[in-house]
């Protein structure tokens, strides 16, 4: 019953946050990846939110599929505007900056698209991702604003405090270890445990 429970709960998320279907290496039907895209909004011209905290390349303003966990965070909720919709860019507009939004080759070999990847982050509002967070822990609550784990967080949590982590590195998301890039040089995995709190962070 317990495994049913946590099974239905990160279910739930996963289909607020708008990634339904997106926890095999399997490619999503063009007529789900349609409904996937028109849910996030992926439009040119279109505003679109974060539906989790986003983790930016603040040198170049970039963000990436691969999910790095890089030094900037901007948070659950910035608004973007995007600006053009390329083959394996998206360009978006944030408070007057421009920032590149980029495919990359480990994703697109896992059988996820520019789109179906971009539709686990972004989304046309973030009233649920929002809501969600104010029914959280205190402890899952101090992880999600400062965008980094914290022994003791939820799954939940952990993905709206660092989005999901890759996913032909981690394809299923019921599983109990999760690995991020911090950069393309290092990684990090997360553990854990039966009740789906993390237990050890591997750095």
């Amino acid at each position: 019953m317990k495994a049913m429970k946590k099974a239905f709960t990160i279910s739930a998320l996963v289909a607020a946050l708008a990634i339904t279907g997106c926890n095999s290496t399997s490619s999503p039907s063009s007529a789900a990846e349609d409904a996937m895209t028109n849910k996030a909004g992926i439009i040119e011209g279109a505003k679109v939110y974060a539906l989790v905290n986003l983790h930016a390349d603040a040198a170049n303003n970039r963000l990436h599929a691969m999910n790095y966990q890089l030094p900037k965070l901007m948070p659950i909720c910035s608004e973007f505007v995007i600006d053009d919709i390329e083959t394996k860019i998206i360009e978006m507009s944030h408070k007057g900056m421009k920032y590149t939004y980029l495919w990359d080759k480990y994703t697109k070999n896992a059988g996820q698209s520019l789109n179906a990847n971009f539709a686990l982050f972004f989304g046309k509002s973030c009233d649920e991702a929002k809501a969600k967070v104010s029914t959280l822990s205190d402890i899952d609550q101090k992880g999600i604003k400062r965008g980094k784990p914290i022994l003791g967080m939820s799954k939940e949590a952990v993905l709206l405090a660092m989005g999901r982590p890759p996913i032909h590195a981690t394809p299923d998301l019921e599983g109990d270890l999760w690995t991020y890039w911090v950069n393309r040089w290092a990684r990090n995995v997360l553990e854990f445990d039966e009740a789906g709190k993390l237990k050890h962070i591997e750095k």
